[in-house]
């Protein structure tokens, strides 16, 4: 009888316990601050006329994936760019950019980042929102159209300013230079 109480247990656990999949969701079709395709130009200009013209060369939405596991896992998801200098008539030869909005949620980290590295020297990064239970929220409702972005520690670029579904609408630069996007 003891025999069979413990079978009994141990396949009573494994039912209640075993294995389930965690699902993660992809990265929010809803939200879109980085609306740029492969080989797109933008150009920005100072208030001195220089132009910087820069090409979109990778990017896009992680996809929805799951563990084979029952864990109280992390999800994340991301939506990112990379752009490189093409064409410039100043000393921005040098700025190389990518771009991310990270979602976590889960046990640990939680919230949603975004974050800018340039030249892979220095970041700007800013936490939009914090959440335990992030992706059971509506995570639309709590982001704003428009997201500043400063750090004045920064040797190349102090601040930026990005909007959703326009994406990168200015920098400025560490001598207080701001370049705007060119419509």
């Amino acid at each position: 009888m003891k025999k069979l109480n413990l079978i009994i247990g141990i396949l009573f656990t494994i039912v209640c316990f075993g294995c389930k999949d965690t699902f993660c969701p992809g990265f929010p079709k809803e939200i879109n601050y980085f609306p740029y395709h492969r080989n797109q130009e933008l150009t920005f200009e100072d208030s001195q006329q220089s132009v910087c013209t820069f090409r979109i060369i990778g990017g896009g939405n992680s996809e929805s994936w799951s563990y084979k596991w029952n864990c109280k896992c992390e999800c994340g998801a991301e939506s990112s760019f990379q752009m490189i200098p093409i064409l410039y008539t100043s000393d921005m030869n040098y700025l190389f950019v990518n771009g991310t909005i990270q979602i976590f949620g889960g046990e640990g980290a939680k919230g949603i980042t975004m974050s800018l590295y340039f030249s892979s020297s220095e970041y700007l990064t800013k936490r939009l929102y914090e959440d335990k239970k992030i992706f059971q929220t509506k995570i639309n409702e709590y982001l704003e159209d428009t997201i500043s972005i400063e750090n004045n520690n920064n040797k190349l670029v102090k601040k930026v300013v990005i909007v959703k579904n326009k994406g990168l609408v200015s920098y400025t630069t560490a001598d207080g230079e701001e370049w705007k996007l060119a419509e």
